[in-house]
């Protein structure tokens, strides 16, 4: 039963996380617990909860333990009952919150998890109007089968068993949006860009994992080659939050359909983060395709400089040196660089200085 202890982590934080709190994600903390040479799953004493927390630079710390009973005269797994205890530590203050407790038949988790997240954010917001029954809509609640194979999907190094177990979720539950972001995923990691569309599809407006979806499907399209729809699902991103990334795959995808918006996105990619390289390729290449040839040979010596082994770098700096347009379709164009990456910690810090609560 393993996996009940990271079915209520995973679900505390996708609520937290939609409640606009900046939560760090599975991979984080996992970086922490290796960082402090910590077993994930261990027992830790409260000091050494503290130090885990303070690690991240961390406002709260939420931990707990659970407990799955079977009755004597039970044989059935789905029969069991489960005690999940919840604390919170507020590190500013180094003060211990209220301890939080759920009990009821393991096949009512999800509605359990979802009281807890309540609980939790009540004590995190207090001064939040918030509506216990929001958290426990039918549309919330996920059947407990579907919620451990999607959690044995996210145990699983294999990516060929995460595949099977999200898939067993996602037909197990078809409203459980996770597994199916899961799915999507996967397919865009194995460039097989037309599933992966097909699965992000499914994400609704109203899910936590919509606008992180809409950016994959921004890479998606983009893989298949469909610049257009690409630069149309970076812009919807774009909308909400105006993030280095976005800017940049939106200007890379503006750029293959020769969009004059193009450069200008590209700037501001730039303008946000004048150290990252591939905001720096992508401008100078713009430039050249765009036939400002000497305002790219600038760009590109001082990229050069310090990326000597960039072949492609080296490549259109010479083109550029010579004043050699490049033509579209004529087989002599290098590729923009997309950001595959969607910073989500990031996102949530922006969300909340442009959402301020109350």
């Amino acid at each position: 039963m393993d996996w009940v202890g990271e079915s209520v982590a995973e679900i505390l934080r996708s609520e937290l996380a939609e409640a606009g709190q900046i939560v760090f994600d599975r991979d984080s903390r996992k970086e922490a617990l290796d960082r402090l040479a910590l077993r994930r799953g261990a027992e830790f004493t409260k000091a050494t909860l503290i130090r885990l927390g303070q690690t991240l630079d961390a406002d709260y710390v939420c931990y707990g333990s659970y407990q799955v009973s079977l009755s004597p005269t039970d044989s059935a797994l789905k029969s069991s009952s489960v005690q999940i205890s919840a604390h919170l530590i507020d590190l500013r203050k180094l003060q211990t919150g209220p301890d939080l407790l759920e009990a009821g038949a393991l096949s009512e988790l999800s509605r359990l998890e979802e009281h807890l997240a309540w609980q939790s954010l009540r004590y995190l917001e207090p001064g939040a109007n918030l509506k216990v029954d929001d958290f426990l809509a039918p549309q919330k609640l996920t059947r407990v089968d579907a919620q451990e194979s999607y959690v044995r999907g996210l145990l699983s190094s294999s990516k060929e068993q995460q595949q099977k177990w999200f898939m067993q979720a996602a037909a197990l539950d078809p409203q459980f949006a996770s597994p199916v972001f899961e799915l999507g995923r996967l397919a865009l990691e194995n460039k097989d860009y037309r599933q992966a569309l097909q699965w992000f599809q499914r994400i609704g407006p109203k899910d936590p994992h919509y606008t992180e979806a809409r950016f994959k499907m921004g890479l998606s399209a983009y893989g298949a080659g469909d610049y257009t729809a690409a630069a149309a699902y970076f812009r919807e991103v774009l909308k909400q939050y105006p993030l280095n990334e976005v800017y940049n795959n939106l200007g890379a995808a503006e750029d293959h359909v020769n969009s004059a918006a193009a450069i200008e996105d590209l700037r501001h990619a730039l303008e946000g983060d004048r150290n990252d390289p591939v905001y720096q390729f992508n401008l100078a290449a713009a430039l050249l395709k765009n036939n400002n040839f000497d305002e790219a040979a600038k760009d590109l010596q001082t990229f050069v400089a310090t990326h000597p082994n960039d072949s492609d770098a080296r490549l259109l700096l010479d083109r550029a040196q010579r004043h050699e347009a490049v033509t579209p379709g004529s087989g002599n164009q290098i590729s923009e660089r997309v950001k595959a990456k969607f910073d989500e910690t990031a996102f949530r810090q922006l969300k909340a200085m442009l959402q301020p609560k109350g």
